[in-house]
């Protein structure tokens, strides 16, 4: 897949409705966002940096989806789909999210609260 297909499912799984939207956020213009969904440019490694935890990813894995053709070494096994949302929490519950304090807050809450039951489960099945 090319960088540009990476990029456009990064985007939607992110839950950003545009690339615009997407170039909004992180800071950039939405045409530098756009020559790389064409495939016009490659992102540079400043860039990457920036757009990565955005995208709920790792900076390695962007680098491997933008410079495949640069890197040589052994094939990694590809991560496990991250769920939608837990991107679009992530950027709620950010320091820099528009959504004021107090309501972070109690998000936090609640979903500590409903999650909490599970945490046990889970602990006990990782360590099976």
């Amino acid at each position: 897949m090319s960088f540009g297909g990476y990029l456009k499912e990064a985007i939607h799984a992110a839950r950003f409705p545009t690339p615009t939207h997407f170039a909004r956020t992180v800071g950039m213009d939405p045409s530098v966002v756009l020559r790389w969904l064409s495939g016009e440019q490659r992102p540079t490694i400043r860039s990457i940096e920036r757009i990565a935890p955005v995208l709920g990813k790792s900076i390695n894995d962007l680098v491997l989806a933008a410079y495949p053709d640069r890197l040589a070494g052994p094939a990694s096994q590809p991560a496990s789909p991250t769920h939608p949302l837990v991107h679009e929490l992530a950027r709620m519950l950010a320091d820099d999210s528009p959504i004021p304090a107090a309501d972070r807050r109690a998000l936090e809450t609640v979903l500590d609260r409903m999650i909490d039951p599970y945490r046990k489960v889970l602990r006990r099945r990782r360590s099976a």
